[in-house]
This record gives structure tokens, C-alpha cells and sequence, in this order.
């Protein structure tokens, strides 16, 4: 209500805010009205005794144009942001005629799944092999069902390809003998118990019926 209130109304071009939770992502149109604000909300804050995150907090030049305003002031390549999980970014359609905003899943979330899982495998590798790759499909289910969004399928094939990986390592110090090759992993262990592949659920553009 604040931000329909006191902010949109203040500003001469568009303003939306996405907020889920204790997130939120605000677009505006024009800089200064991000710079407007952004001094008023860190204002309004500090009034409940509360301050900004600084490593989640930033204005960043994004959306159509940005690619070609900051070329033609000898800038890299648009920014990026991290919301809920994923890393939106500016690039065009895979013809690459038109405009879009696409979306990955957040490194970091990546990284802290299989650093979790890394730790989860050593702690359970002596497991039963049928009850060890269940509980790892639960997971991949999960992730699958999560980030399986239009535009993300190199991310999720990566995240299969890491777990599958760490799934050898693991189930290969078992003993202090080598266990599996990895042709004897792929072609046997994962032909008897199949890792789930990744699969987008979600579409992120909406047709009329």
C-alpha cells in the first residue's frame, strides 16, 4: 500500500514492485525514480528500526534497452539479479530477434545443494543402493519441480550431471577398493536404479485459450 501510495504516484514513468515474502524486486522506468526510492524506503526502514540488506540491495540498469545503452557507453553487458532462487538476465529469443528476459537457477543455490549433498552421500553411502538413489530422486523431484521453469534446462541437466557425479564418487568409497567403473556406473548401477532426468513443469508465458 505504501509503495501504491506514496511512491508510484511520484513517479513520471512506470513503477511496479514483485514481492514475495520478505523479497521484493521493484521496476521502474526511469533512474531517478529508482534513486527516489530507494532513499525513501531506506527512510521508512529506519523508522521500525530496520536497514537494508546491502548485498541484496542495489539499482541496476536493466530491461530492453539496456544492452544497447550501455554499448554505446562502452559498458559490459546488462547486470543480472538473483530472486527466489533464480538469476534473471537480459538476452534476446533463440532467434535472437526479439527481447527476453530469461532465467537460470541462482549459482549459489547450486553450489549449497550439492555442497549439502556432498555431505549427505559420505555420511550415507553405506546405505542399501535401492534406498540411497530413492531418497536422492526425492530430492532431484524437488529441484526438478522448483527451477524446471521455460529457459532453465542447461541448468537443470547441469545440476543432474553434478549429482550424478558425486553419486560415483561416493558410492565408490564404499571400501578402499574402487567399486565402479564409470561405464559399469552408467550402464548397470543407474540401468537397475535411474537417477530422475530433469524436466521443465513450468511455463513462464501464458496462452490464450
Amino acid at each position: 500500500m505504501w509503495f501504491e501510495k506514496a511512491i508510484k504516484k511520484q513517479c513520471r514513468g512506470e513503477a511496479y514492485l514483485i514481492r514475495y515474502a520478505d523479497d521484493f524486486v521493484c521496476c521502474f522506468q526511469y533512474k531517478d525514480d529508482a534513486e527516489n526510492f530507494y532513499a525513501a524506503l531506506s527512510v521508512r526502514m529506519a523508522k521500525f528500526g530496520l536497514e537494508l540488506a546491502d548485498e541484496k540491495t542495489r539499482i541496476l540498469e536493466f530491461g530492453r534497452f539496456a544492452a544497447e545503452n550501455r554499448k554505446a557507453r562502452g559498458e559490459k553487458k546488462p547486470e543480472t539479479f538473483s530472486f527466489l532462487g533464480f538469476t534473471f538476465y537480459c538476452t534476446t529469443d533463440g532467434e535472437k530477434k526479439f527481447f527476453r528476459v530469461k532465467v537460470k537457477t541462482d549459482r549459489r543455490k547450486l553450489i549449497s545443494k550439492l555442497k549439502k549433498l556432498n555431505i549427505w552421500l559420505k555420511e550415507n553411502r553405506h546405505t542399501k543402493l535401492k534406498d540411497l538413489i530413492f531418497r536422492i530422486n526425492q530430492g532431484l523431484r524437488g529441484h526438478y519441480q522448483y527451477y524446471g521453469v521455460t529457459d532453465n534446462t542447461r541448468s537443470l541437466e547441469c545440476f543432474g550431471q553434478l549429482v550424478k557425479t558425486l553419486l560415483f564418487k561416493w558410492l565408490n568409497r564404499r571400501s578402499q577398493r574402487r567399486s565402479y567403473t564409470w561405464e559399469i556406473f552408467i550402464s548397470q548401477i543407474l540401468m537397475l536404479f535411474p537417477l530422475l532426468k530433469p524436466k521443465i513443469t513450468v511455463s513462464l508465458f501464458y496462452r490464450n485459450a
